[in-house]
Protein backbone atom coordinates (compact mmCIF):
# COMPACT_ATOMS: atom_id res chain seq x y z
CA UNK A 1 0.00 0.00 0.00
CA UNK A 2 1.50 3.64 -0.98
CA UNK A 3 -0.09 6.92 0.22
CA UNK A 4 1.33 10.15 -0.90
CA UNK A 5 0.65 12.78 1.06
CA UNK A 6 1.74 16.47 0.29
CA UNK A 7 4.91 16.26 2.66
CA UNK A 8 5.27 12.42 3.16
CA UNK A 9 5.11 9.33 1.52
CA UNK A 10 3.99 6.15 3.34
CA UNK A 11 4.60 2.42 2.42
CA UNK A 12 3.08 -0.57 4.06
CA UNK A 13 4.45 -4.25 3.48
CA UNK A 14 4.26 -7.28 5.64
CA UNK A 15 3.53 -5.41 8.82
CA UNK A 16 5.69 -2.51 8.31
CA UNK A 17 5.04 1.19 7.72
CA UNK A 18 7.29 3.34 6.19
CA UNK A 19 7.18 7.04 6.72
CA UNK A 20 9.37 9.49 4.63
CA UNK A 21 9.54 13.17 4.92
CA UNK A 22 9.32 14.72 1.72
CA UNK A 23 10.73 17.99 1.12
CA UNK A 24 13.72 17.80 0.00
CA UNK A 25 13.69 21.16 -1.54
CA UNK A 26 14.18 22.86 2.20
CA UNK A 27 16.43 19.17 3.25
CA UNK A 28 13.65 18.18 4.79
CA UNK A 29 12.73 20.48 7.10
CA UNK A 30 8.90 21.07 8.36
CA UNK A 31 7.05 23.95 8.40
CA UNK A 32 3.46 24.08 10.07
CA UNK A 33 1.36 22.50 7.29
CA UNK A 34 4.25 19.50 6.99
CA UNK A 35 3.59 19.19 11.36
CA UNK A 36 -0.10 19.11 11.11
CA UNK A 37 0.03 16.64 8.09
CA UNK A 38 2.55 14.27 10.09
CA UNK A 39 0.61 14.87 12.85
CA UNK A 40 -2.33 13.22 11.73
CA UNK A 41 -0.54 10.28 9.79
CA UNK A 42 0.75 9.23 13.20
CA UNK A 43 -2.64 9.69 14.82
CA UNK A 44 -4.13 7.35 12.18
CA UNK A 45 -0.48 4.13 11.94
CA UNK A 46 -1.79 2.29 15.25
CA UNK A 47 -5.50 2.28 14.31
CA UNK A 48 -4.20 0.80 10.76
CA UNK A 49 -5.15 -3.26 10.52
CA UNK A 50 -1.80 -4.83 10.05
CA UNK A 51 0.67 -2.38 10.88
CA UNK A 52 3.04 -3.92 13.41
CA UNK A 53 6.16 -1.33 12.98
CA UNK A 54 6.79 1.92 12.00
CA UNK A 55 10.14 2.90 10.34
CA UNK A 56 10.72 6.47 9.85
CA UNK A 57 13.29 8.15 7.18
CA UNK A 58 14.25 11.07 4.94
CA UNK A 59 13.72 11.35 1.01
CA UNK A 60 16.83 11.95 -0.83
CA UNK A 61 20.58 11.14 0.10
CA UNK A 62 21.12 14.47 2.07
CA UNK A 63 18.90 14.63 5.12
CA UNK A 64 16.50 12.79 7.52
CA UNK A 65 15.09 15.95 8.65
CA UNK A 66 17.46 19.18 9.22
CA UNK A 67 14.90 20.60 11.70
CA UNK A 68 12.15 23.85 12.12
CA UNK A 69 11.83 25.21 8.75
CA UNK A 70 13.49 28.36 9.17
CA UNK A 71 12.97 30.43 6.20
CA UNK A 72 9.33 29.74 6.52
CA UNK A 73 9.36 31.20 9.69
CA UNK A 74 11.22 34.47 8.32
CA UNK A 75 8.84 34.52 5.79
CA UNK A 76 5.40 33.88 7.55
CA UNK A 77 6.47 34.79 11.11
CA UNK A 78 4.48 31.56 11.54
CA UNK A 79 6.13 29.66 14.34
CA UNK A 80 3.61 26.46 14.78
CA UNK A 81 3.97 22.78 15.10
CA UNK A 82 1.09 19.65 15.27
CA UNK A 83 -0.69 18.54 18.54
CA UNK A 84 1.81 15.99 19.55
CA UNK A 85 4.97 18.39 18.53
CA UNK A 86 7.15 18.85 15.87
CA UNK A 87 6.51 16.39 12.75
CA UNK A 88 3.05 15.04 14.81
CA UNK A 89 5.60 13.11 17.14
CA UNK A 90 8.22 14.35 19.16
CA UNK A 91 5.59 15.65 22.21
CA UNK A 92 4.09 12.19 22.22
CA UNK A 93 5.79 10.59 25.75
CA UNK A 94 4.40 7.15 24.63
CA UNK A 95 3.48 5.51 21.31
CA UNK A 96 2.00 2.14 20.94
CA UNK A 97 3.76 0.71 18.21
CA UNK A 98 7.10 0.41 17.98
CA UNK A 99 9.09 3.19 16.07
CA UNK A 100 12.85 2.98 14.03
CA UNK A 101 14.77 5.88 12.59
CA UNK A 102 16.56 4.87 9.78
CA UNK A 103 18.58 8.34 9.83
CA UNK A 104 19.94 8.74 5.83
CA UNK A 105 21.61 11.88 6.41
CA UNK A 106 21.24 15.10 8.48
CA UNK A 107 19.45 15.18 11.81
CA UNK A 108 19.58 18.12 13.07
CA UNK A 109 17.91 19.88 15.61
CA UNK A 110 13.89 19.03 15.87
CA UNK A 111 14.80 16.23 13.15
CA UNK A 112 17.35 14.90 15.65
CA UNK A 113 14.87 15.07 18.83
CA UNK A 114 12.40 13.18 15.99
CA UNK A 115 15.19 9.98 15.87
CA UNK A 116 15.33 10.31 19.69
CA UNK A 117 11.59 10.19 19.85
CA UNK A 118 11.99 6.59 17.72
CA UNK A 119 12.71 3.34 20.16
CA UNK A 120 16.25 2.91 18.10
CA UNK A 121 18.08 4.41 15.73
CA UNK A 122 19.89 2.96 12.50
CA UNK A 123 22.13 5.55 10.60
CA UNK A 124 23.96 5.75 7.67
CA UNK A 125 27.43 6.43 7.27
CA UNK A 126 26.38 9.65 5.89
CA UNK A 127 24.25 10.64 8.75
CA UNK A 128 25.16 13.57 11.47
CA UNK A 129 23.35 14.38 14.59
CA UNK A 130 22.68 17.80 16.09
CA UNK A 131 21.07 20.26 18.68
CA UNK A 132 22.55 23.25 16.68
CA UNK A 133 19.30 25.82 18.22
CA UNK A 134 21.91 27.56 20.56
CA UNK A 135 23.67 28.83 17.60
CA UNK A 136 20.70 30.75 16.42
CA UNK A 137 19.56 31.59 19.82
CA UNK A 138 16.76 28.84 20.25
CA UNK A 139 17.19 25.73 22.71
CA UNK A 140 16.59 22.18 21.86
CA UNK A 141 12.64 22.47 23.63
CA UNK A 142 11.41 19.76 21.40
CA UNK A 143 12.22 16.84 23.57
CA UNK A 144 16.25 16.96 22.59
CA UNK A 145 16.49 18.21 26.09
CA UNK A 146 15.02 15.37 27.50
CA UNK A 147 15.88 12.65 26.11
CA UNK A 148 19.26 12.99 24.72
CA UNK A 149 20.30 12.46 28.76
CA UNK A 150 18.16 9.52 28.92
CA UNK A 151 20.24 8.21 25.80
CA UNK A 152 23.52 8.69 26.29
CA UNK A 153 23.62 9.64 29.83
CA UNK A 154 24.36 13.23 31.57
CA UNK A 155 27.61 13.61 31.05
CA UNK A 156 27.91 12.99 27.17
CA UNK A 157 24.42 14.89 26.68
CA UNK A 158 25.88 17.66 28.09
CA UNK A 159 29.23 18.06 26.02
CA UNK A 160 26.57 17.71 22.38
CA UNK A 161 24.55 20.01 24.26
CA UNK A 162 26.03 22.79 25.56
CA UNK A 163 28.62 23.25 22.40
CA UNK A 164 25.89 22.48 19.54
CA UNK A 165 28.53 20.44 17.93
CA UNK A 166 27.79 17.49 15.72
CA UNK A 167 27.99 14.00 15.86
CA UNK A 168 29.46 11.58 13.39
CA UNK A 169 27.54 7.97 12.23
CA UNK A 170 30.26 6.21 14.10
CA UNK A 171 29.98 8.64 16.97
CA UNK A 172 26.31 8.07 17.10
CA UNK A 173 27.72 4.44 17.40
CA UNK A 174 29.98 4.36 19.70
CA UNK A 175 27.89 6.36 22.68
CA UNK A 176 25.02 3.96 22.41
CA UNK A 177 22.85 6.91 20.47
CA UNK A 178 22.30 4.24 17.12
CA UNK A 179 22.12 0.75 17.13
CA UNK A 180 23.57 0.15 13.76
CA UNK A 181 25.66 2.23 11.01
CA UNK A 182 25.49 0.91 7.40
CA UNK A 183 26.22 2.26 4.01
CA UNK A 184 23.52 4.69 2.79
CA UNK A 185 22.99 1.78 0.02
CA UNK A 186 21.80 -0.32 2.96
CA UNK A 187 19.97 1.48 5.12
CA UNK A 188 16.52 0.77 4.37
CA UNK A 189 17.56 -2.86 3.99
CA UNK A 190 18.74 -2.79 7.35
CA UNK A 191 15.84 -0.71 9.07
CA UNK A 192 13.75 -3.40 8.02
CA UNK A 193 15.91 -6.68 8.96
CA UNK A 194 15.43 -4.92 12.57
CA UNK A 195 11.63 -4.14 11.42
CA UNK A 196 11.05 -7.95 10.79
CA UNK A 197 12.59 -9.11 14.00
CA UNK A 198 9.58 -7.12 16.08
CA UNK A 199 6.99 -7.91 13.62
CA UNK A 200 7.86 -11.89 14.56
CA UNK A 201 7.31 -11.28 17.96
CA UNK A 202 4.10 -11.46 19.47
CA UNK A 203 2.35 -7.54 19.01
CA UNK A 204 1.31 -7.92 22.38
CA UNK A 205 4.13 -8.64 23.99
CA UNK A 206 6.00 -6.09 22.27
CA UNK A 207 3.49 -3.51 23.56
CA UNK A 208 3.98 -5.02 27.07
CA UNK A 209 7.86 -4.32 26.94
CA UNK A 210 7.73 -0.80 25.93
CA UNK A 211 5.23 0.11 28.67
CA UNK A 212 7.40 -1.76 31.55
CA UNK A 213 10.95 -0.18 29.74
CA UNK A 214 9.83 3.56 29.47
CA UNK A 215 7.55 3.32 32.18
CA UNK A 216 10.82 2.53 34.39
CA UNK A 217 11.84 5.80 34.27
CA UNK A 218 9.15 7.28 35.96
CA UNK A 219 9.71 5.41 39.09
CA UNK A 220 11.74 6.72 41.82
CA UNK A 221 14.20 3.86 42.18
CA UNK A 222 14.74 0.24 41.03
CA UNK A 223 12.75 -1.84 43.84
CA UNK A 224 9.80 0.43 42.38
CA UNK A 225 10.54 -0.95 38.87
CA UNK A 226 10.49 -4.40 39.31
CA UNK A 227 6.75 -3.95 41.23
CA UNK A 228 4.52 -5.58 38.73
CA UNK A 229 1.95 -3.86 40.39
CA UNK A 230 3.39 -0.89 38.49
CA UNK A 231 2.70 -2.62 35.15
CA UNK A 232 -0.97 -4.35 34.74
CA UNK A 233 -0.56 -5.16 31.11
CA UNK A 234 1.99 -7.62 31.93
CA UNK A 235 -0.49 -10.07 33.77
CA UNK A 236 -2.71 -9.21 30.62
CA UNK A 237 0.28 -10.86 28.50
CA UNK A 238 0.97 -14.01 30.77
CA UNK A 239 -3.01 -14.20 30.38
CA UNK A 240 -3.06 -13.70 26.73
CA UNK A 241 -4.13 -15.93 23.98
CA UNK A 242 -0.69 -15.11 22.25
CA UNK A 243 1.20 -16.35 25.48
CA UNK A 244 -0.69 -19.84 25.12
CA UNK A 245 0.25 -19.82 21.21
CA UNK A 246 3.94 -18.78 22.02
CA UNK A 247 4.18 -22.01 24.10
CA UNK A 248 2.82 -24.28 22.31
CA UNK A 249 4.60 -22.96 18.79
CA UNK A 250 7.91 -23.65 20.92
CA UNK A 251 6.85 -27.14 21.88
CA UNK A 252 5.54 -28.13 18.22
CA UNK A 253 8.69 -26.10 16.63
CA UNK A 254 6.10 -24.17 14.69
CA UNK A 255 6.48 -20.20 13.42
CA UNK A 256 3.90 -18.89 15.84
CA UNK A 257 0.31 -17.23 14.50
CA UNK A 258 0.19 -14.54 16.58
CA UNK A 259 -3.38 -12.79 17.48
CA UNK A 260 -2.86 -10.18 19.14
CA UNK A 261 -4.75 -10.84 22.39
Amino acid sequence: MIEQGHFYALAVEDGIATVTIDRTNRMNSLHPASHHELNSLFDRLPTMTGVRVVIITGAGDRAFCSGYDLKDNLETGIMEVGQAGFAGFNGRATYPLPVIAAVNGMALGGGFELALACDFIIASTKATFGLPEPKVGWAAAGGGLQRLPRAVGMKRAMDIILTARTVSALEALSIGLASEVVPPEELMPAARRWAEQIVSCAPIAIRCSKDIAYGSFDLPDLASALDIRHFPTLQEVMDSKDAAEGKRAFVERRPPQWAGK
